[in-house]
């Protein structure tokens, strides 16, 4: 038995391949890409620079996106992919954010706050660990949701009170309590059951393409030319998309349940 087990050992080490090509490369350069510029990010934290901070995390985001798409695309997923991609996007989406948060509210003593801090990371954790574990457990009409929001969405929603802080400066927005509840709310919707739109088999009707088209370049216009203020928007745009991403949810949910009484 023993010579057996090292004879498959050996088989088994045999059959690893000895060169990786520069196509299952480059979904990993993207996905590194992201975690430089989302330490890039902390750096700009660390010295107060909060426009800096919420274009580095856009730029990430980008590149988080990408990875995933190109790994399909050239059909060179992997589970190191898999893996390399939560572990950054738990820094950069994680970690980060949070630090920036802490530090934008000048570095407060107040042990509750330093929990609500730590609870965010936990969270986007736990959401990244549920996430992988769910990736074959979902159900035919649940493809294009997610459950909960996704760190990279709660990263943007975290810096949110950074981006307009410079518009609501007569409402005492840098207050612990406004931003702790708002650092709690987005903790509990990233580890909820709270549908969220994924946009990974998103389709769009033929009579809205062009409308579609417009609205993107629109977007990515004000992103490119006022990074601050496009943020703003987009965000917006995700906080309105959420109670509309549960109720078709819900809506498809019926439909497949009643499908399966009916059968």
């Amino acid at each position: 038995m023993k010579n057996r087990g090292v004879k498959l050992a050996k088989k088994a080490f045999q059959l690893r391949p000895k060169r990786f090509s520069v196509v299952w490369m480059l979904p990993n350069f993207l996905t590194i890409c992201a975690l430089i510029f989302g330490l890039q990010a902390m750096y700009q934290a660390l010295f107060g620079n909060w426009d800096n901070v919420i274009i580095m995390i856009i730029i990430a985001s980008v590149f988080d996106m990408l990875d995933g798409r190109v790994a399909r695309l050239l059909k060179s997923t992997s589970e190191f992919g898999m893996h390399l991609d939560s572990l950054s996007d738990f820094v950069v989406f994680g970690a980060v954010p949070a630090l920036a948060v802490y530090l934008w509210m000048d570095k407060p003593q107040d042990n509750i706050f330093w929990i609500v801090i730590v609870l965010y990371v936990i969270c986007s954790a736990l959401r990244l660990a549920r996430f992988n574990s769910e990736l074959s457990e979902r159900p035919s009409y649940a493809k294009n949701y997610f459950n909960g929001v996704p760190t990279p969405a709660a990263a943007f929603l975290m810096l949110f009170p950074l981006a307009i802080e410079g518009y609501l400066n007569e409402y005492m927005l840098k207050s612990f309590d406004i931003i702790g509840f708002w650092i709690v709310f987005i903790s509990i919707s990233m580890v909820s059951n709270l549908p969220t739109f994924s946009g990974k088999v998103f389709q769009v009707p033929k009579s809205l393409v062009i409308p579609m088209l417009i609205i993107l370049a629109l977007l990515s216009n004000a992103i490119i030319s006022n990074p601050i203020k496009g943020f703003i928007t987009l965000v917006l745009v995700y906080i309105l998309s959420l109670p509309f991403a549960s109720i078709f949810y819900l809506r498809l949910k019926k439909k497949a349940e009643a499908l399966n009484i009916k059968t």
